[in-house]
């Protein structure tokens, strides 16, 4: 075998390689080196000043004791740009004006405060409402703030005297941090994390989760929104009139009501929570859906352009549409954000139980593909006469449900009268 032995050349071209390779070697080692002691240098330099303000931020995750005045201002300072930059395309003269000068939008520099509440029961399609609404970047949202009742109904009682005052307290900006409210965000997160304009504060490194349970915090930030969003699944319509009497609020109430067979479908189907009998049992619904529309219509006579009665299917059924007469009813702006929601979640079809991204004409029909001949009965049964007032008509068999029609007749809801 003839021996592999290198040329003189070849020998030169493999050490002049080597000699590369270790110089390109020495010189990363240099240029880390140089790195390194640059990070020690500005370690070194580094404000003491700066040190405690970053290891308070560091503190003030899930904390709200620990957060500071100043970084309240500092975050409150953001916040302002924020809301500027969001509405700097759009005409909203007076948020920039008050912006700009550093200033809380006052009553009088403020176009027209305004607080939108979505009352209604759970799996009526509240979920795409209150987020359609709250797409407007100028919206403040206060996400389904009576979790702490759990899955109960109030209607009455110590209970009812309760969410009225949280719901008061929380239209008015009012915050405790030691409240039941507070503890019971602290435990869900969705909470918080759905206002979502304020939780991009309060998520980042510089400021800390504690922020957003910090009631200082939450007072000064609610305050600088010229509207806000407030869904109720747990409070019955009539204990509602004291913040509509309350004309510093500027409070409207949407109404917002589903066929019961589409709820008593999406609760059974969909999700694994609902076994009390306030959530399973479509009587106790019914009952809530009629004595809803009966104090619909007596507040929409007491308190004019402060009531709107929404049919989910309507809106499902004509999302466009329907959303401009919402909005014109309650004198909202239609910003293009609105529009950019309407257009991604109404055309997109997610089969997921907390996904608004559907096909909103699918739903209306879709219970009709999952409820069993004995569920049906016992529904219609229960919910005969309301259904009949809110125009959803009864079926012998699923089968018969062919179209929209077979089960909606169209109604007027707002020129219902008290009989």
């Amino acid at each position: 075998v003839k021996p592999n032995v290198l040329g003189v050349s070849e020998r030169s071209i493999v050490d002049e390689h080597l000699n590369w390779t270790e110089h390109i070697q020495n010189q990363k080692q240099r240029e880390m080196e140089a790195v390194k002691q640059d990070l020690l240098k500005k370690m070194t330099d580094l404000d003491l000043k700066e040190v405690r303000r970053l290891w308070a931020a560091h503190e003030s995750y899930y904390n709200p004791k620990a957060v500071t005045k100043k970084l309240i201002e500092s975050s409150l300072a953001y916040l302002k740009v924020s809301l500027l930059e969001e509405v700097s395309t759009r005409k909203y003269e007076a948020i920039m004006n008050a912006v700009q000068k550093g200033q809380p939008l006052s009553e009088h520099s403020r176009p027209g405060p305004l607080q939108l509440v979505i009352a209604t029961t759970w799996r009526s399609g509240s979920t795409f409402l209150e987020e359609l609404l709250a797409s407007h970047p100028a919206v403040y949202n206060h996400y389904e703030p009576l979790m702490q009742f759990d899955l109960h109904q109030v209607r009455d009682g110590g209970d009812a005297l309760k969410a009225q005052k949280l719901v008061h307290d929380l239209l008015s900006c009012s915050y405790n941090s030691e409240s039941e409210y507070m503890k019971k965000a602290k435990e869900i997160r969705d909470m918080f994390q759905r206002n979502t304009r304020i939780w991009k504060v309060c998520k980042t490194e510089e400021w800390g989760e504690g922020l957003c349970y910090n009631d200082s915090f939450l007072k000064q930030a609610c305050k600088l929104f010229p509207w806000s969003t407030m869904k109720l699944v747990r409070l019955r319509l009539n204990l509602l009139e004291p913040v509509l009497q309350d004309a510093s609020l500027n409070v409207k109430v949407i109404y917002l009501v589903r066929d019961p067979r589409g709820v008593m479908n999406s609760r059974s189907a969909t999700v694994q929570w609902c076994k009390t009998a306030d959530c399973n049992d479509p009587a106790l619904l019914c009952q809530d859906m009629d004595s809803d529309l009966t104090a619909a219509i007596k507040l929409k006579n007491k308190y004019p352009q402060q009531i709107y009665i929404l049919r989910y299917e309507d809106l499902a059924l004509n999302p466009i549409n329907k959303t401009h007469e919402l909005l014109d009813y309650l004198k909202f702006e239609l910003d293009s954000n609105i529009e950019e929601f309407l257009k991604s979640h109404t055309t997109t079809n997610y089969d997921k139980p907390w996904s608004t991204k559907r096909e909103s004409s699918t739903r209306v029909t879709y219970w009709s593909t999952k409820l069993s001949a004995p569920r049906l009965k016992e529904i219609q049964d229960s919910c005969v006469a309301v259904m009949k007032k809110f125009g959803y008509l009864t079926v012998n068999s699923t089968k018969e449900v062919t179209s929209v029609n077979k089960i909606l007749a169209p109604v007027n809801l707002m020129e219902y009268t008290v009989t």
